[in-house]
């Protein structure tokens, strides 16, 4: 299902693996079905046509000329409405009324999102997509690939706020024959802040600045400046989150803390019509509390241990436009360094990091403008790093490589006027691997009359391992496997979305059917060592469901989104018997009410957020054998208000779980309660 959730249509651009990681079996457990009728009632689906979320009546008819444009469904930028695959768009405008410092708060609601979070603010967040695995997921920032290879090829979403976010854009379903190994469940592309001169303008100026403070000793500040000419832009940001945290561990009462510090700078040049320049750098160091495991309870304890991540991404891209556009060219060089230590009661206990330099070109061939062809070589080489201390069960300093490099081809084409299909195959080259070809269909029919689309999709994915999956982590924790064989995965969808009411009303619903064979339970216990390590599992995991979402422009001062899925997800146990996943809620809803006022300078936003009952493991003492346990139901309410003074400055206040909900996404780690902030927002 497609949609943009908030503001008006424009372009976008381009750990260990632990018991906490949810990837081992589970044991059956039977959920009662949830009280979502409310919201399940006004519900259909997720669409692609119509205008974008939060648009006012007077943006209506500008909006029907301005397609919002989806980066990553295609190997080049394409019109939603053309989009086969379930996509969705969160926009500034949405995260400014939601005023969320987290993007993981925002993207808990779109359909197909499961958000486990191991406690306090920063500790580690994991999103898995339609029940797959959080590192089947690809998160691609401004261009650069940010998996971490040295984090299990996650993106810890933990350490992304939203200051300097303009747009997240999630495609859900197999991308793997389009994007590679981490995309086999499907990518979110973020874009950075940018200005674009006003029309008319030659050259303009942007910026602003912000502060706010609230809940938990928490203190959030940050300032932006952009400037944008005839040629070029570039645009600087830099943002600090610090906070006292919560509670975390069950039982105990040490806070957990953190403290965030990212910096953003980009910028592009364009000289003439045929050629064109950008570079972009973000940097993450954020220092995060956390509670050890204790082996008399098998619970999170308090203690005194704390991690400091470092994240650096850089890019630098080119692009060549012959034959009026319709031959470009675009090369694309990239590097993600990442750097985690590890201290325990103030001593260095180790710590891990990888480098990962990729190299792509690509070139896009448009002979006519219902048809277009791409041929693609990305390469890629990845390096991990670790170092710690030798003990008598080993010595865990180790550095690692590998490298890969895809072959692409993709068709997207109108053979009809309502009908517009594609078809892309990959072909990936592995140094440690069996080579692995991948490939998607795609179709999509609309009817103007009835505002009626049609579409659906079918692809295979395949997720290679993980170093710490090949190679382990400390000897007496983590064993590697270096025999291990990549995951493969093979998935569909059928969906039909409307527009209703003159494009007001966009609804539709959509189901899902993938599976994954040789899936890797990075928790499995080795009786010679005594120690866990990594295997390929017998059998296949099974998904399946539904997603569901409906926007309503009700009038210029109302706006409402609702959303619902269903998960079945499901893998075979020891004895092959079927047996649902952890981490992987059935049913999950949201509803967003956004009312604004006084020509716009008032507004107040309401989003509630349900997630059913659900499964996860716990390896009590003396065996540590797993047992299933059951996190119960949750409901969240958050509300945001703000004002604006004049024309450069105003206050905003909001207040997370209203209710002051007693949750958990993790077993025995617990979620904060209710926290009240306060800001006030600058702009140039």
């Amino acid at each position: 299902m497609n949609t943009a959730y908030a503001g008006r249509s424009r372009a976008t651009g381009a750990s260990q693996k632990n018991r906490y990681s949810g990837r081992a079996s589970v044991n059956p457990r039977n959920l009662s079905s949830t009280s979502i009728a409310l919201l399940a009632g006004a519900i259909s689906a997720t669409m692609a046509m119509g205008p974008a979320y939060g648009q006012s009546s007077d943006d209506a008819d500008e909006a029907a000329l301005t397609e919002t444009l989806v980066v990553s469904a295609h190997r080049t930028p394409v019109e939603q409405k053309s989009v086969s695959s379930a996509a969705s768009l969160i926009e500034r405008e949405f995260i400014d009324w939601r005023q969320s410092s987290f993007a993981a708060d925002l993207l808990r609601d779109l359909p197909g999102v499961a958000v486990s979070r191991t406690g306090s603010f920063g500790s580690q967040t994991q999103l898995r997509i339609r029940g797959a695995e959080a590192n089947h997921l690809l998160v691609v920032i401004d261009g650069v690939e940010a998996n971490d290879p040295a984090a299990t090829d996650e993106f810890n979403f933990a350490s992304l706020t939203t200051f300097d976010v303009e747009s997240i854009e999630l495609v859900r379903g197999p991308q793997s024959a389009l994007w590679g190994s981490d995309a086999t469940a499907g990518i979110i592309n973020i874009t950075t802040r940018k200005e674009r001169p006003s029309a008319g303008e030659a050259r303009s100026v942007d910026g602003g600045a912000f502060l706010e403070g609230g809940s938990f000793g928490t203190w959030h500040g940050g300032a932006r400046l952009s400037a944008a000419g005839e040629r070029g832009d570039v645009q600087a940001s830099v943002s600090r989150l610090q906070s006292g945290g919560t509670k975390t561990a069950a039982s105990g009462s040490e806070k957990d803390g953190l403290k965030n510090t990212t910096a953003t700078l980009r910028g592009n040049w364009q000289p003439n019509e045929t050629f064109a320049l950008g570079a972009f750098a973000r940097y993450t160091d954020a220092q995060v509390e956390f509670d050890d495991f204790d082996f008399t309870t098998g619970l999170p304890a308090d203690a005194d241990r704390h991690t400091d991540d470092q994240l650096l991404l850089l890019g630098a891209s080119a692009r060549v436009s012959l034959l009026d556009a319709r031959w470009t060219h675009d090369v694309r060089l990239t590097l993600l360094d990442s750097e985690h230590a590890l201290t325990n009661d103030g001593a260095d206990a180790g710590r891990n990091g990888a480098e990962k330099r990729g190299v792509y070109y690509q070139s896009t061939w448009k002979p006519y403008d219902a048809h277009q062809l791409v041929v693609a070589i990305d390469h890629e080489e990845a390096k991990f790093r670790q170092r710690g201390e030798a003990s008598f069960f080993g010595d865990p300093n180790q550095d690692q490589k590998l490298h890969a490099t895809g072959y692409v081809a993709e068709y997207l084409g109108r053979p009809a006027e309502p009908l517009m299909v594609s078809a892309s195959v990959r072909f990936d080259d592995n140094s440690d691997f069996g080579d692995a070809t991948t490939f998607r269909f795609t179709a999509a029919y609309a009817t103007r009359q009835t505002g009626t689309r049609l579409r659906a999709s079918f692809g295979t994915g395949q997720k290679s391992p993980t170093f710490i999956d090949r190679f382990g982590f400390f000897a007496d924790q983590f064993l590697g496997n270096p025999d291990l064989k990549p995951e493969r995965s093979r998935g569909f969808e059928i969906a039909v979305d409307q527009a209703l009411a003159d494009g007001r009303i966009s609804a539709g619903i959509g189901y899902f059917n993938e599976r994954l064979k040789d899936e890797i339970n990075g928790f499995a216990f080795d009786f010679g060592s005594f120690a866990f390590t990594a295997v390929n599992m017998e059998g296949r995991s099974k998904r399946q469901g539904v997603e569901a979402q409906v926007n309503a422009l009700v009038d210029e001062h109302l706006n409402i989104r609702a959303s619902y899925t269903y998960t079945d997800s499901t893998q075979p146990n020891a004895a092959g018997e079927r047996v649902r996943e952890i981490r992987r809620p059935r049913h999950m809803a949201a509803l967003n009410v956004n009312v604004s006022s006084l020509q716009g300078r008032a507004n107040m936003n309401v989003n509630i957020s349900h997630t059913s009952r659900q499964t996860d493991e716990y390896f009590p003492p003396p065996l540590f054998s797993g047992e299933t346990v059951e996190l119960p139901t949750y409901t969240l309410v958050d509300v945001a208000a703000s004002y604006q003074l004049n024309s450069s400055t105003s206050l905003y206040a909001r207040v997370e779980n209203l209710t002051n909900e007693n949750y958990s996404d993790v077993f025995g780690f617990a979620a904060p309660g209710r926290g009240a902030y306060l800001g006030v927002r600058l702009t140039l």
